[in-house]
């Protein structure tokens, strides 16, 4: 068959119907083909969290820098961290003499920095975090305001929030306990030097302002790492796991593939009308038997039977055949739009060609070309005609075969009535 899918039969819409079937028609499919359909259900679900992820990720991965900038912002939380923390050098290096100074700033500024850094990262890991928690709890949110309907539905979420922890599960590990001590303790300790300086200047507005003055270097040193977390670190974290996520897009769904989608959503349909088939049966059989024939023209469980099968395989062909004719008015539409494009797919070639030469050249690349669509137009056509004429010929077998039934029961039913008649006289 030479047709695409149309939007009635897209691969990507079937799929996602699938989630809603009843689970017991799941389970009246061979194995081989409820495999394949976790299989596309999996890649639909990691497919649609990929490009949710990559959309989310994307403004902060965005974001450009200058890597002076970042030097710059380290040397200024260096220098400011240098200041406070040399209060306490200068106890380790007051034996130094002249060089007591120059030494407890290099130890401060050395401690700044590692505070710097610890702090970046007890920052970093709880943004991370924060981000791969509510990725997941928006899968949550859409499994709640859509619960699964099937064992599908539920591989569909599983296999979202599956993608996620793969990708970004090392955000939910827990933080080595050396940073959290470190960046508080080295905060802490910060502040406690700072406090010292202030009260040592004799500031007023008594302790309580002192201790709010000694707090500006440890704010200043949180909001810095917070800062340079947005402006240098995300980005980079984000732009990794873009990467990561793009080999999980979905690919174009080749023809091939499609088609066998198609097939899988065919098979559905089929059983679908077998469960339907069983299910109109059985209340036929439990109305009989509680109320039996209004008409009193079925007299026993094998004619109403075969009644009903007569009337549901003339439903089921008369289905079959309005199919067929949609179908085929459907590929007539799209021979006529192909045709229609043929003027805007031509390519005029190279070369200095008369006006009437280059009108001659298009006429013939057209007339090849519709040539073409008309032979790939009687090639669907024919398969439909095939296709339905076996499922139509195969109905007017089970409908003369139900009649048959029905002719038979009705026999059957006439010999025991007359057999009863003749041993009752």
């Amino acid at each position: 068959m030479n047709s695409t899918p149309n939007s009635s039969t897209n691969p990507q819409h079937i799929i996602a119907s699938w989630r809603y079937l009843y689970q017991e028609l799941i389970k009246m499919l061979p194995e081989q083909i409820q495999s394949q359909m976790c299989h596309w259900e999996k890649e639909d679900a990691e497919g649609e969290v990929a490009k949710n992820r990559i959309n989310d990720l994307t403004p902060s991965a965005n974001r450009k820098y200058n890597p002076e900038t970042k030097k710059v912002v380290n040397i200024l939380v260096a220098a400011m961290s240098a200041l406070t923390f040399s209060a306490g050098g200068q106890i380790l290096t007051s034996r130094l003499g002249s060089l007591s100074i120059p030494a407890s700033l290099a130890i401060g500024g050395a401690a700044g920095l590692l505070a710097d850094k610890k702090v970046m990262q007890v920052v970093g890991h709880s943004r991370k975090k924060g981000s791969t928690q509510q990725a997941l709890k928006d899968i949550g949110k859409q499994e709640q305001a859509h619960p699964p309907k099937n064992e599908l539905g539920e591989l569909f979420y599983q296999a979202q929030t599956g993608l996620v922890l793969q990708v970004e599960g090392k955000n939910l590990e827990p933080q080595p306990v050396s940073d959290v001590a470190l960046a508080l303790g080295l905060s802490g300790t910060e502040y406690a030097m700072s406090l010292g300086i202030v009260i040592g200047l004799g500031l007023p507005g008594g302790i309580v302002l002192n201790a709010i003055a000694a707090s500006l270097p440890v704010v200043m040193l949180w909001t810095a790492a917070s800062l340079q977390n947005d402006a240098f670190e995300m980005p980079e974290c984000d732009r990794a796991l873009i990467d990561q996520y793009k080999n999980h897009l979905p690919e174009e769904i080749a023809q091939i593939e499609a088609i066998q989608i198609v097939g899988i959503d065919e098979e559905i349909a089929l059983k679908q009308r077998e469960l339907a088939y069983q299910q109109g049966l059985e209340v036929r059989r439990d109305k009989f038997v509680s109320e039996g024939d209004a008409n009193d023209r079925l007299k026993n469980w094998e004619m109403v039977e075969a009644d009903f099968q007569m009337g549901w395989y003339a439903e089921e062909k008369h289905q079959f055949e309005k199919d067929l004719d949609e179908k085929r008015e459907q590929r007539i539409f799209q021979l006529k739009a192909e045709i229609a494009e043929l003027d805007e797919q031509y390519q005029a070639p190279v070369g200095t060609y008369s006006p009437a030469q280059m009108a001659e050249l298009k006429a013939e690349w057209k007339q090849a070309k519709e040539q073409e669509l008309k032979k790939n137009f009687a090639e669907d056509i024919q398969w439909m005609n095939h296709k339905y004429g076996n499922k139509i010929k195969h109905l007017d077998e089970e409908m003369a075969a139900a009649k048959w039934r029905y002719s038979e029961a009705e026999s059957r039913w006439r010999e025991k009535r007359d057999s009863e008649g003749r041993n009752a006289a």
